[in-house]
């Protein structure tokens, strides 16, 4: 048994020439003998040998995690870009690197009450407490226009806070044409990524990272004509920008097939569901089912580097 956050974590092993299937299929009896709430779900897996079952603690019984209890713990490197996140069961600070070759960009997705906007904020704040805006520019499209708002009052942020399509339409042209300038400073240099160009020259021409947020991905593709220009402009970025520091971040409630396609999340190659609607849903963030059953405000599983980690989302509080 492992206690983690918000769920408890039981590994039972089969005799021989049990078919696991047949305990899956007693999820509602074992949902109505824990006495678990509607929204509650029991998770299964399988893991070295042994059937697990992810059972959610209820509210009483939860624990959180706030920005004090993660960052004590963690340290940025000098020649990364990362973000403290959370804690998974074990207790572990989980990051993520955007330096990364494996998770450059990151997918968020999860319905409303899953932690989704505390998340990307627990992100975003972050990288404003630990990098200076010499360090660090931000570049963020917030069509509800509240749910960013707090950052404009940061010297990170690069022009304002944009709200339509055509804002991010502009914003990922303008970091397109970025991504390529700094490839040209980069030759001259003959360097190949941002941290050796920062490392060859003065501390006055160093150029900072991009980190671009495009949140509710959904309103700002529902035409279609805009949404092919916004992907072509995203495709060329996901697959170029990460060694010239400029990242992206893309946030939905609709986490559907026809809002983030597999070949735009094949681009995104970090993942952090919360909790979702259905399996379908899950599988177009994760390719995987599981965030169907996850226990919401912020318990969450994130995708990166090849790993699937659950984990309890830090909560932050935003000084004004």
């Amino acid at each position: 048994m492992l206690r983690g956050p918000a769920s408890i974590l039981f590994r039972v092993e089969l005799n021989p020439g049990t078919d696991p299937r047949k305990l899956f299929e007693k999820a509602q009896a074992l949902k109505l003998d824990l006495k678990l709430e509607q929204e509650q779900e029991v998770g299964f897996g399988i893991d070295k040998g042994c059937v697990t079952f992810d059972v959610p603690k209820n509210d009483s019984q939860r624990y959180y995690v706030d920005q004090n209890d993660i960052w004590p713990a963690w340290q940025r490197q000098d020649n990364a870009l990362e973000a403290p996140l959370g804690e998974d069961r074990f207790g572990n600070v989980v990051k993520i690197n955007f330096s990364s070759s494996n998770c450059p960009h990151l997918l968020i997705g999860g319905t409303t009450g899953s932690g989704k906007s505390e998340a990307l904020n627990t992100i975003l704040y972050g990288m404003c407490e630990h990098y200076s805006d010499a360090e660090l520019k931000l570049m963020l499209i917030d069509p509800k226009g509240t749910e960013l708002k707090s950052f404009n009052k940061y010297p990170h942020l690069l022009g304002r806070i944009g709200w339509h399509d055509k804002d991010a339409l502009n914003l990922l042209t303008q970091a397109v044409e970025e991504m390529q300038s700094r490839y040209k400073q980069f030759e001259e240099q003959d360097v190949r990524s941002l941290p050796e160009y920062n490392a060859k020259v003065d501390k006055e021409s160093r150029i900072p990272w991009w980190v671009l947020v495009l949140d509710e991905y959904a309103d700002l593709t529902s035409d279609k004509d805009m949404k092919k220009d916004i992907e072509a402009e995203l495709k060329r970025l996901a697959q170029k920008a990460r060694a010239a520091g400029i990242h992206l971040i893309i946030a939905t409630q609709k986490p559907s097939g026809d809002v983030i396609s597999t070949n735009l999340r094949s681009n995104l190659p970090a993942q952090l569901a919360l909790r979702v609607k259905n399996g379908t849903e899950s599988r177009v963030i994760l390719d995987e089912q599981g965030a169907e059953v996850l226990n919401g405000k912020g318990d969450a599983y994130l995708k990166s580097e090849g790993k699937l980690v659950r984990i309890q989302c830090a909560r932050v509080a935003i000084r004004h």
